[in-house]
């Protein structure tokens, strides 16, 4: 009985005892089905983070030790796919103030075939990021990539960064350890001759035109100049919008806001506990948007329920005004003189930076420049 329990015992512990699958990146042709990057024993995320990059849908896959670069493990570094989205095709950057993460985790509630349909995306990947956050990581896959495809050429927009343009491959490879990445994009059917990214900065490929490059990006965003009825929205001295105080105002409140019949209410859940997360309202016709702190005990009470920051990210779509200097309008270089710049909370990577994120207590304001260089949209948000 006793060795017949023994063998049980073992057979069990061995059978629990699943070998992580790697997956060596170095190798994949960025063409491959979303399924093929991962399996059903890995936590995945999917969902928006324009931070790495705003206009695609990104997968997250949380599973230490999965993925390698050739022979360099990549455990511990965060490793996230990108997914052609026509959704998000969109004024995206600005819509979420340039830093917007609304990542959830797939499950039996949220279908990776939902999330593809809901933002029209592609069934495959064709990009991957890599986080760098050590320098032996650096070094070694510096090293591996020079080996393989020789020195790269400098990223004019960073001080550390180079890339390679491996057209045989079809591949674009970014080294941009100023912001701990490698991002590797297989760019069969992107541009040719213009890249950009909030960690790269613009980068000509040859020939870039920058404005029709950038109008490619929101290909199928809204014209401002279709947009009637424009709510007239005003922002006090504190940022303040309207007479909504962050902070104090609630829910109810919000039904004294212009344009508020236009709104659409919708809830996020958090994708690992299923409790209520936030609250926002959504006004895509005029590219309006709040977000409320939902009670913890009683989130059904609309009364306890608190503003906690907003976002305004075409000022073509509203009438707006500012107490202060601030205008719509303003050139960046005008705006940047306004604030001290021990509040730019971003002071430092300005030089590839579209916005300017403002320290204000607790919260933090993000004021974005459209391609003009010119102030085109607001998002204020807790820290």
């Amino acid at each position: 009985m006793n060795l017949y329990l023994s063998l049980f015992v073992l057979l069990f512990a061995v059978s629990s005892c699943k070998k992580i699958e790697k997956v060596d990146l170095a190798t994949l042709a960025l063409n491959e089905p979303i399924h093929n990057v991962y399996n059903t024993n890995d936590t995945v995320l999917i969902g928006v983070e324009t931070i790495e990059y705003p206009y695609d849908l990104i997968v997250e896959v949380i599973n230490p030790g999965k993925y390698s670069y050739g022979d360099i493990d990549l455990k511990g570094s965060r490793v996230l796919f990108l997914i052609n989205a026509e959704s998000l095709k969109t004024d995206s950057i600005t819509r979420f103030g340039g830093a917007h993460y609304d990542m959830s985790a797939l499950s039996e509630s949220n279908k990776l075939q939902d999330n593809l349909t809901k933002y029209k995306a592609d069934t495959n990947v064709y990009g991957v990021r890599i986080e760098m956050k050590s320098p032996e990581l650096k070094t070694a896959l510096l090293n591996k990539l020079e080996s393989k495809y020789g020195k790269g050429t400098k990223n004019p927009n960073t001080d550390n960064g180079q890339y390679w343009n491996i057209k045989a491959e079809n591949k674009l490879i970014f080294f941009a350890s100023d912001y701990d990445r490698l991002i590797i994009i297989n760019n069969t059917n992107l541009s040719k001759t213009c890249y950009w990214d909030s960690f790269n900065g613009m980068i000509d490929l040859g020939g870039c035109d920058q404005d029709k490059y950038l109008q490619s990006l929101v290909r199928n965003a809204t014209k401002p100049e279709d947009v009637k009825n424009k709510p007239q929205l005003t922002i006090d001295k504190d940022w303040n919008i309207s007479n909504l105080v962050i902070g104090k105002s609630t829910e109810e409140d919000i039904k004294r806001f212009p344009s508020y019949s236009s709104f659409e209410r919708l809830e996020e859940y958090d994708g690992a506990s299923a409790a209520l997360k936030q609250v926002y309202y959504q006004d895509k016709y005029h590219d309006i948007y709040f977000f409320f702190s939902p009670n913890k005990t009683n989130p059904e009470n609309h009364k306890e329920n608190i503003l906690q920051g907003y976002s305004i990210t075409d000022f073509k779509k509203v009438e707006i005004s500012f107490d202060g200097p601030l205008k719509p309008g303003t050139k960046w270089e005008d705006a940047i003189k306004m604030f001290d710049s021990k509040r730019i909370l971003n002071y430092q990577d300005l030089k590839i930076s579209n916005y300017l994120e403002i320290d204000h207590g607790p919260y933090k304001i993000t004021l974005t420049f459209d391609e003009n260089k010119q102030f085109s949209a607001i998002y204020f948000t807790d820290k």
